[in-house]
């Protein structure tokens, strides 16, 4: 019996500290409860602030192109102010003309544009056209009224093989062009070449207009050098040209057009093509790697 009493009366002292225990600890599980959600609140503030900035990156790439196009095909320069001279002052003498670079057999387009027979002048001029032949008028034989629709079956269109399947568009971003681009491009990165001429395709077929599209283009015609096609390369890089011919992409697409006639064993094109590179945009990496390609001995481009 004082045993229990002993007892009991160490649990009337003990209940007090245990209370206050538990209340310090319920107060620290609500400090640490309010941490986590402020914690999670910066987080996801973090996380906005950085997709915000990504989309305000994206949108100075694009400008920063379409700015490029501009400077690279002669974009309208402001006039200068006149200046009123005391003194009349002599005329400078004319200096002589440099000799042009490519060849006379080439017209050099004005304006640093490329037109339609720049383009015709890089595979030897325009295809011949054929002129029609007018179909004569069948006579119906004489049965043909009472005949009506017996033994004669409608014959279903046959798909044709070998037309060029409509590319599928990328997964990701299907409702985004810039994020669909960047997709495409992380698949030409990455290497695989066959997921990638989907996508660029997909989206010059999507976005035939946008800022990108001329890039995206010209990016799946250097899929197709890579992985040797180089007749369908070729065909790639001379619709940069012609569908986006103010484009910031003409000058890669001329390079890549001479190295590509050359792999195809037209060498001469190849180096004629090169040089017109050269002379209209010379200030640009892709004239630079034109003459360094020029300045090397023929058979080895």
């Amino acid at each position: 019996m004082p045993r229990l009493l002993v007892i009991m009366a160490a649990v009337a002292v003990c209940l007090p500290a245990w209370g206050c225990g538990g209340a310090k600890q319920a107060q620290v599980d609500d400090g640490f409860t309010r941490v986590q959600r402020e914690l999670r609140g910066l987080r996801d503030a973090y996380e906005a602030q950085s997709r915000r900035l990504e989309t305000l990156q994206d949108r100075l790439a694009l400008v920063e192109d379409q700015l490029e196009a501009r400077a690279l095909h002669g974009a309208p320069v402001p006039q200068r102010l006149p200046v009123v001279r005391l003194t009349p002052e002599r005329a400078p003498a004319p200096r002589p003309a440099p000799p042009p670079v490519v060849s006379a057999a080439i017209p050099e387009p004005a304006g640093g544009s490329i037109t339609q027979a720049d383009i015709d002048a890089l595979d030897g001029g325009p295809a011949p056209r054929r002129r029609a032949r007018r179909r004569k008028a069948v006579t119906p034989p004489a049965n043909a009224a009472r005949a009506g629709n017996i033994g004669v079956s409608r014959i279903a269109p046959q798909p044709d093989f070998d037309a060029p399947r409509p590319p599928t568009p990328p997964a990701a971003a299907a409702d985004d062009p810039i994020a669909a681009f960047k997709a495409a491009e992380a698949r030409y990165r990455s290497g695989d070449l066959p997921a990638a001429i989907r996508a660029f395709d997909a989206f010059v077929a999507r976005w035939p207009k946008h800022g990108y599209a001329d890039n995206a283009l010209y990016l799946s015609g250097r899929c197709r050098y890579a992985r040797a096609e180089y007749a369908e390369a070729l065909a790639v890089f001379r619709r940069v040209l012609t569908t986006y011919p103010t484009g910031n992409q003409v000058p890669d697409a001329l390079l890549m057009i001479g190295l590509t006639q050359s792999r195809l064993g037209r060498v001469a094109e190849g180096r004629e093509t090169l040089a017109r590179l050269r002379s209209m945009y010379p200030d640009t990496s892709a004239a630079r790697q034109a003459a360094a390609e020029l300045d090397r001995p023929q058979g080895r481009m």
